[in-house]
């Protein structure tokens, strides 16, 4: 073979074996997020952050689901940023929603070709989130009272450890069969009227019925229902992530809000419904 064809069989061999080799991805381990919050002015740490966006120098890499092993095709010290987001209102098909309510996980990293980076991110709610209602059914007296509409007393602290997320208690609706649970919020609450300041509601829940989660809207000669999200049973605690700011906006009229949670057991049998850690938050 001649000398010259040699030499360029082998410098294309040598071309691709470093094209490969810089393509040899280096990887982001990322854990589960974790929060940390103040008890007593924030509420419970219990989180359902199963998403996140991944920005590599402030530029968005993807949006992964949690746990998650991430390839990534540079090297080099890089900022990782790890945002959390949800699945809003509890349905599995919605776009997942950025949930600037929390910080995002900031950190820098040299990534190396075949050497995995394992992140465990934390976050925290930011200093400018207004909580406007917490509750967690510790106080013997509920912020949440039975409506018009229900039909047997059915609202219960339950102290049992079989039965709560967290050591406390939890409330627990015991409903026979043909009962209609509806309790709302004693208080009415002010909520940013405009669409550009998101409302969100947390709660923690397990049910052996759909749940339903609605408002009470004040409008100066009458008040107005409306349902908001009705979540599915769940026989293991979950915790859903109810955005409620376009209901809130298109009732300009609307001065005060109640959040209201409701169940028709219509089974033919006994059934239970469990919640807990109730949230109202918005931005100052």
């Amino acid at each position: 073979m001649p000398k010259n064809i040699i030499i360029v069989l082998f410098s294309i061999l040598m071309l691709v074996a470093c094209k490969q080799k810089a393509l040899e991805p280096s990887y982001l381990q990322i854990d589960n997020f974790v929060v940390f919050t103040d008890p007593l002015t924030q509420g419970t740490s219990s989180q359902n952050l199963t998403e996140a966006i991944i920005y590599i120098d402030d530029q968005i890499a993807g949006v992964y689901h949690l746990p998650a092993s991430i390839p990534i095709a540079i090297s080099g010290t890089h900022h990782i940023t790890v945002a959390p987001a949800v699945v809003e209102n509890a349905i599995a098909s919605n776009p997942r929603y950025a949930y600037t309510y929390l910080t995002a996980f900031d950190t820098t990293i040299n990534l190396v070709a075949n050497v995995g980076n394992a992140l465990k991110p934390h976050v925290t709610y930011r200093s400018n989130v207004k909580f406007k209602l917490i509750e967690d059914f510790e106080n013997p007296l509920p912020l949440f009272g039975k409506t018009i509409y229900n039909t047997q007393d059915t609202l219960i602290r339950d102290s049992l450890l079989m039965d709560n997320l967290e050591v406390g208690h939890c409330a627990l609706f015991d409903m026979v069969n043909g009962a209609l649970m509806e309790y709302s919020t004693r208080n009415k609450y002010t909520l940013p009227s405009s669409s550009e300041s998101a409302t969100f509601i947390e709660i923690n829940y397990k049910s052996e019925l759909p749940l339903a989660i609605g408002l009470y809207i004040d409008e100066p000669t009458t008040i107005i229902k409306t349902g908001v999200v009705t979540l599915n049973p769940k026989d293991t605690w979950s915790k859903a992530y109810i955005n409620i700011t376009n209901d809130v906006s298109v009732k300009p009229l609307g001065t005060k809000f109640s959040l209201f949670v409701s169940s028709l057991n219509a089974s033919g049998v006994n059934k239970k419904v469990f919640i807990d850690n109730i949230k109202i938050i918005h931005f100052e």
